[in-house]
């Protein structure tokens, strides 16, 4: 052991520390700089390529609560599929690069189309790799190609990213597993609204550390909504369907 930390010693003297390692505390440390907290943050981050959950999500706003079940299917960087059921199914949804596609059967609507739809209600840039890194409990942006800086907070780990003309994005992660605890962005197109998602509770599936609770919350243009989702069954299957197919009559969704 004292001969490894001799070498090490030896090593990070060449090298100038570039392999600096942050190490797990109960408070953050105040010395680490900020190139080095990404990269520790980055190897905590979880790659998941087939992913499948059983959720229990509940809708509430002002005039509405209600509770659902939701299943969740994706796979990295190529599509993420959800169907929502109040007993039998009612609405789905398909997430590719390129198109959104949903439909729900109360009112006989459907949506085909680019990204539009979803960041002019949120005042965001997403798309589908956003979207699904926040699922499986990833920092929406990619932390290493962000212009962040820190902000000292008693118990967290708290990066700040303004790069962004249409909204400012606040990562608050974990100082001992690195995880992300809440994403907080101030939406500058919406007369300073707020999204905030937040991940009270995660669990360890197949040696994976994923959400086993996400917390949605978001104040726009003075509506506040309010989506919790709870994982209750989770697997990283070999092969994934995606049934889905729009349903004929039904009528456009307009922009």
């Amino acid at each position: 052991m004292v001969k490894y930390f001799k070498y090490s010693l030896v090593f990070l003297i060449i090298i100038g520390c570039k392999s600096l390692t942050v190490l797990p505390s109960k408070k953050p440390i105040e010395s680490i700089k900020v190139k080095r907290l990404i990269e520790n943050l980055k190897k905590s981050e979880e790659r998941v390529n087939l992913f499948r959950a059983r959720i229990r999500a509940t809708y509430t706003s002002k005039k509405i609560k209600q509770s659902l079940s939701i299943n969740l299917r994706l796979k990295n960087n190529k599509f993420l599929w959800l169907s929502a059921n109040i007993l039998v199914p009612v609405a789905k949804l398909l997430m590719t690069n390129e198109k959104v596609f949903f439909y729900e059967k109360f009112q006989k609507k459907y949506y085909e189309g680019d990204y539009e739809f979803l960041n002019s209600v949120l005042g965001t840039n997403f798309g589908l790799q956003e979207i699904q890194n926040m699922f499986v409990g990833n920092p929406i942006d990619n932390l290493s190609k962000e212009n962040l800086k820190r902000i000292n907070n008693p118990d967290y780990y708290v990066l700040i990213n303004t790069a962004s003309e249409k909204f400012s994005a606040t990562y608050f992660f974990d100082t001992e597993n690195f995880k992300i605890r809440e994403q907080r962005f101030i939406l500058f197109d919406n007369k300073n609204s707020i999204l905030s998602i937040k991940y009270p509770l995660y669990q360890k599936v197949n040696g994976k550390i994923i959400p086993k609770e996400i917390q949605i919350s978001s104040l726009i243009n003075g509506d506040f909504v309010s989506i919790i989702l709870e994982f209750i069954r989770v697997d990283y299957p070999d092969k994934l369907t995606i049934p889905f197919k729009l349903p004929e009559g039904y009528s456009k969704i307009k922009l």
